[in-house]
């Protein structure tokens, strides 16, 4: 093996070398004798293989290197290395590369994923609340291609990249880099120079079966490593005198690892990559190979340990850089690079839309919100990005930035998703039983800037919901809409004249709104709605009653906020409802075995007639530590009715019990059955701790108290405690939770104080 010492020699001999050839040069040129010496100083040349994650090892090479004072004149990178290297190449120092890295949420970007706190407020209901979700047009179902698209990664790679968006000649950056990629078409390397930077290192990465192709000009690419995954040729074209590797790929299996049909594929399908390296390697002066083989190629997070691999494997090599970066100092000053990572803003002189049919330019412009001559720095233009993609349009949607003679082009490049999207789910709980889930979200269907929503649970409790939303302004924030609800849910003990049992309580609510986007995740309106809210007994009631119906119209204010980076198990954010309505009873039916009795204002009977008003608020705020698997939940309920004589003679009235709500008048509280304990007063506190174990797999403890006043009752409330522990699994077909719990209530008598629950799957 060479040592370093040796390295250090032979290229003292090539500086040596070279310098004697000009003085050689320069003294047999008489007519430049008496001209002034110019010294050439050799250039260095750095190049990154691919490698998956392990390619993170490579900022510890460049640790050492910054270390040494050792500072590459040319880059070359391929996959993973062209994202290191062409990050490099914009001024990142090794430091700020293991930052970034590490705050990187690497389970997001590769990924089409998003966390739901990205997605717009009207879109949440449908953000990952399904085990089906397919595009479908009105002539056929359209099956998703499986495949990575590189939404986040390719916003990821813009963000950085930010200070050379202007810069579509990459020899003209900070550090000249190229990095490489396979066009599938001819099968044939191509060496991206220019263009837009984060396209061409999203093409050099692009894995084949994981990652879309990316499409530059007529290429259709995929990643660099399936012909070359070390581009040392490239580098010595640029021009490099010395060359210097740090090689993570793929080395081959011997014979004892090609026994399963995996092994024996993976090395056909590197063969040529690997014949390809020993030629390359040949044309590098140092070799660096950080030991990497026990940690997983697909695993982002080990960001420490690869870079100490990285550092690890390069540290022989420090005084060797060391003496090299005096010895071509002495010969002459490195031209410094320039910084540009302070650029933080740029105006551009138009803006296109690219790939949009169903979507006008204006509606996305609008959207947008960025006009020409605007500054825009990154911040605005990822947020604004990302609120086009929370619209729930584009497959995809992205921007890149294109110098254009004297002119600087925002280009948006959108791949559209069909107007209307069916999702699909099974769901199981011990309060709602068996349901299908369907939902179907639908947009331009009749007119532009218009958004159809039908959702529905198909089982024995029942609920169906329609929203026509149409937008009445470019920026898409005010709506109009009109909405129809319905549900059909039992309440476990309600006490009629004189009778308890069971009661089925089935609501039918139409009604018309105005609603204000405020925000990626804040939504009010006002709306006015025509409720009819009807009882029904299920029990043989000693009076003859069958059932009661009610017809109200609600005026209603509501404020909503959601800030969940996940709906179901989530690490942080809030849930807040704010709800204030005003009501009048227009109509009652009261039913008997024998008749049926309508009351109106003129005939009320024990009906009041007069209008109440109902406040409601909610909120749960979740947060998790850093660096850590606990999650905590504090959150609580308020609750104030006026009027509210009796259940009988107004049905104005909450529910509370539960682990979840299950109606649009339900309070969730531990330790009691759903809908439980009818109430028109309250205030409560209630807290979480989840713990997950291991990944999806979740613990949680859970308490609450409330003070309450019952529907029945006129003053006065009651003290309720609850508590609960409960395991929870992310599954394939959505959440699992299970659990126990106790419910401590004075009152309570028709049911155990120890109660189990059981909800599977996705709900509605």
């Amino acid at each position: 093996m060479i040592t370093y010492s040796c390295l250090f020699t032979q290229h003292l001999q090539k500086l040596i070398i070279i310098n004697c050839l000009f003085c050689l040069f320069f003294f047999s040129n008489t007519n430049n004798i008496n001209a002034q010496k110019v010294q050439v100083r050799p250039s260095i040349g750095l190049v990154l293989s691919g490698g998956g994650a392990h390619g993170i090892a490579h900022i510890g090479v460049l640790k050492v290197m910054e270390e040494a004072g050792l500072r590459p004149d040319f880059i070359t990178g391929v996959s993973m290395g062209s994202i290191i290297g062409g990050m490099y190449a914009l001024g990142y120092s090794a430091d700020s590369l293991q930052k970034i890295f590490k705050k990187i949420n690497w389970k997001f970007i590769l990924s089409n994923k998003i966390p739901e706190n990205k997605v717009i407020f009207l879109e949440k209901n449908h953000f990952s609340n399904s085990a089906i979700s397919l595009p479908i047009s009105f002539r056929k179902v359209i099956l998703p291609s499986g495949l990575i698209n590189g939404q986040q990664v390719e916003n990821t790679l813009s963000f950085y990249a930010w200070p050379a968006a202007d810069i579509n000649d990459f020899l003209k950056l900070p550090i000249p880099f190229s990095c490489l990629a396979t066009d599938i078409i001819d099968y044939k390397i191509i060496d991206l120079k220019t263009g837009y930077l984060p396209d061409a290192i999203r093409a050099s990465f692009s894995v084949p079966s994981i990652f879309t192709p990316m499409r530059i000009d007529t290429l259709l690419l995929l990643d660099g490593g399936l012909i070359r995954n070390f581009a040392a040729s490239e580098v010595k074209e640029m021009g490099a005198d010395i060359v210097i590797g740090s090689y993570v790929g793929f080395n081959g299996y011997k014979a004892d690892k090609l026994q399963t049909l995996s092994g024996i594929m993976e090395q056909i399908a590197m063969f040529r990559s690997l014949t390809d390296f020993e030629e390359e390697r040949k044309v590098v002066d140092v070799l660096i190979k950080p030991e990497t083989e026990n940690l997983s190629i697909f695993v982002f997070d080990n960001v420490d340990s690869l870079i100490r691999r990285g550092y690890e494997a390069a540290l022989p090599y420090k005084d060797y850089f060391r003496k090299l970066a005096d010895s071509l100092n002495r010969i002459g000053p490195q031209k410094p690079i320039e910084s540009i990572l302070d650029k933080k803003t740029y105006t551009f002189n138009k803006i296109e839309i690219k790939g949009n049919k169903s979507y006008s330019d204006e509606q996305i412009l609008g959207v947008l919100d960025i006009k020409p001559e605007q500054k825009v720095d990154k911040y605005l233009i990822t947020d604004r990005i990302e609120l086009l993609y929370g619209k729930a349009w584009f497959d995809k949607v992205k921007y890149r930035v294109l110098p254009r003679n004297d002119s600087l082009i925002l280009v948006i490049e959108c791949i559209e998703k069909p107007a209307a999207m069916l999702y699909g789910s099974v769901h199981y709980d011990n309060s709602l039983l068996s349901g299908l889930i369907l939902e179907i979200s639908i947009k331009n269907l009749l007119t532009q800037r218009s958004v159809i929503n039908f959702g529905s649970r198909i089982g024995q409790y029942y609920k169906f919901e329609l929203n026509y939303l149409q937008f009445i302004d470019r920026n898409q924030i005010f709506g109009l809409s009109a909405n129809l609800y319905s549900d059909n849910t039992l309440i476990p003990l309600l006490e009629l004249r004189g009778d308890i049992g069971e009661v089925l309580s089935r609501n039918f609510t139409p009604g018309l709104s105005i609603n204000r986007r405020i925000g990626l995740n804040n939504m009010m309106s006002i709306s006015a709605n025509y409720e009819n809210l009807g009882l029904v007994l299920h029990y043989i009631s000693d009076v003859h009653l069958k059932n009661l119906s009610y017809n109200y119209i609600t005026e209603t204010y509501d404020y909503q906020v959601n800030s969940l980076d996940n709906k179901h198990f989530p690490h942080k954010g809030t849930i807040l409802n704010v709800s204030a309505s005003t009501s009048k009873l227009q109509s009652a039916e009261l039913e008997t075995d024998t008749s049926n009795i309508d009351f109106r204002l003129n005939n009320h009977g024990k009906f009041l007639f007069q209008r109440f008003y109902t406040f409601h608020g909610s909120v749960n705020h979740y947060f998790t530590p850093q660096d850590s698997k606990l999650t905590f939940l504090f959150g609580g309920d308020v609750l104030l009715i006026t009027r509210s004589d009796s259940v009988s003679a107004q049905n104005n009235f909450y529910l509370l019990g539960g682990v979840e709500s299950v109606s649009k008048r339900s309070v969730p509280m531990v330790g009691f059955q759903s809908n439980e304990i009818p109430v028109k007063k309250l205030a409560g506190f209630r807290t979480n701790l989840d713990m997950e174990l291991f990944e999806n797999f979740h613990l949680n403890l859970m308490a609450s108290i409330f003070a309450a006043q019952e529907a029945y009752r006129s003053a006065g409330f009651s003290l309720l405690t609850g508590i609960g522990v409960g395991a929870g699994y992310m599954s394939i077909i959505g959440p699992m939770k299970i659990g126990l719990m106790y419910g401590n209530y004075k009152n309570e008598k028709y049911f155990n104080k120890i109660k189990s629950y059981i909800s599977l799957g996705y709900n509605f």
